[in-house]
């Protein structure tokens, strides 16, 4: 019981954490996206995404190793926590040192002490590395969520203040600084004495860690790093001009996505492991869960492709109206992420976890080959590649799933069809209502909601026409997971 209740507040404060994060995140990108220009917005999207990468390394080489041994020593601690400083500075000195050859890809002028300048966020997130991990190895949420909070409403209070005062994009490097020092200032004081690491070093320990420290820290880079490749490379192919509309339009579409996926992810892995015993059951809940993703999904990407004019003149201002049908081409990719949503917790659930890798190398591979060849570097061409990506990636996916689990193709995608079906007819009337409203002269924030609840009305009504037994089921589901809790 006490295992249980810990879990159940390590979930909640980690649900606190994630939806905080969110909204601090996202208010912040509406406001900078008024403050800033497409360029500055662009350039440090690029330089964020290199600093990044170099932090995932840094920070995450030992997490898991810490967090998963049955038996860590201080000494284990204390070695990480001395090669992950290490590490750090090494990153911000290499940051620092091809800052030149940085400002040459860009064309930017000063764009090279923009990068040095936002890598010394390395050092200040691998002082408290090892204290996360940690934490986590402690089920200690709450402290992990409080320092995530602080940290970034810090950092939004300040870098807006300095924008508003004239800084321009100095102000969005002064906020990623003090995320991640002030996080980690509260977290280093908040923690017990001997709990803070200190320099020393072991070659038994280190040796310990290394092997699972680097398997792990490969797969969650191959993860992590497809995005933050993408934007690097479309900022030096097209300018921090088309980058910075590119880069509004995916955290716009990834805040969305976000949203939906944490809540299905959470519940799809455990619901799934505890079900593998019985593999034809497993199956029936897998289709069902892919059934329910794909109208959670479908109804809003598909509404916010359709609403995707009025969205970005709502949130961001007439001069990101570029941004809008990219908003819209990413937010159909849900066609393919939601069925796939699914996929990667069914394949751990079955002891299979790795073979999701199979899928993000190979849309890696395509993502590098197919930026490579571009021979015309547009916005246009540089999004298809992006699409192609998610194209080659999902039957991927599927043939994972039929192998592995023996679930066929037919039976994978069964679930899509009537999602579509209503997602579609939500679509059809938010752009048959559009130019009765633009007839009106609304206001762009009425026209917004009036097209919403349209939207939202039309789903609700098809969903009950087509798709009734998924409302039940769905239903059913819900009455079976409360007795199985009252029990």
């Amino acid at each position: 019981m006490s295992n249980r209740a810990t879990a159940r507040r390590s979930l909640a404060w980690s649900a606190v954490e994630n939806i905080g994060l969110m909204l601090i995140s996202f208010g912040t990108l509406i406001l900078y996206s008024r403050l800033l220009t497409a360029a500055e917005f662009g350039l440090f999207s690029i330089v964020l995404a290199i600093v990044e990468m170099v932090d995932m390394i840094v920070r995450m080489l030992f997490h898991d190793a810490l967090v998963q041994r049955d038996k860590a020593s201080r000494l284990h601690f204390d070695t990480a926590f001395t090669v992950t400083m290490g590490l750090s500075l090494a990153g911000l000195a290499g940051c620092a040192a091809l800052a030149p050859q940085f400002e040459q890809m860009v064309h930017v002028a000063g764009a090279g002490w923009v990068l040095a300048a936002t890598a010394l966020a390395l050092p200040c997130g691998a002082l408290t590395a090892t204290v996360v991990a940690q934490q986590r190895r402690d089920l200690s949420f709450r402290a992990l969520a409080l320092r995530s909070l602080a940290g970034r409403l810090a950092g939004a209070i300040v870098g807006l203040g300095l924008v508003l005062a004239g800084a321009g994009i100095w102000g969005m490097v002064a906020q990623q600084i003090l995320i991640v020092g002030v996080g980690s200032a509260m977290l280093w004081w908040g923690c017990q004495p001997e709990l803070r690491p200190r320099l020393r070093f072991g070659r038994q320990e280190l040796r310990d860690l290394s092997g699972f420290g680097l398997s792990s820290i490969a797969t969650q880079l191959l993860t992590f790093s497809v995005k933050r490749v993408f934007t690097i490379m479309a900022g030096a192919l097209l300018g921090v001009q088309a980058a910075g509309v590119l880069n509004l339009a995916m955290r716009t579409v990834d805040t969305l996505y976000s949203v939906a996926a944490t809540g299905v992810s959470q519940v799809a892995m455990p619901l799934l492991s505890s079900l593998r015993a019985d593999r034809s059951r497993m199956q029936r809940v897998y289709a069902l869960a892919t059934s329910l993703t794909c109208a959670l999904f479908y109804g809003l990407f598909f509404g916010l492709a359709a609403l995707a004019p009025e969205v970005v003149r709502v949130m961001f201002g007439a001069k990101w109206q570029e941004a809008a049908p990219v908003i819209a081409i990413l937010a159909c990719l849900a066609l393919l992420q939601a069925p796939r949503l699914m996929m990667t917790p069914l394949l751990t659930a079955i002891g299979r976890p790795a073979d999701a890798m199979i899928a993000r190398a190979a849309e890696l591979a395509l993502l590098l080959l197919g930026l490579a060849l571009l021979r015309e570097a547009t916005l246009a061409w540089v999004l298809a590649v992006w699409v192609a990506r998610e194209v080659a990636g999902f039957p991927i996916m599927l043939w994972l799933v039929r192998r592995s689990a023996h679930i066929s193709v037919v039976d994978q995608l069964r679930g899509c069809v009537r999602p579509l079906l209503v997602s579609i007819a939500c679509v059809l009337v938010i752009l048959a209502l559009r130019p009765l409203l633009d007839g009106q002269q609304w206001l762009p924030v009425f026209q917004l909601a009036a097209l919403s609840m349209a939207g939202a009305a039309a789903f609700i009504a098809a969903l009950l026409l087509i798709d009734r037994p998924l409302l039940r089921e769905a239903i059913a589901l819900a009455r079976a997971k409360k007795q199985g809790a009252a029990s």
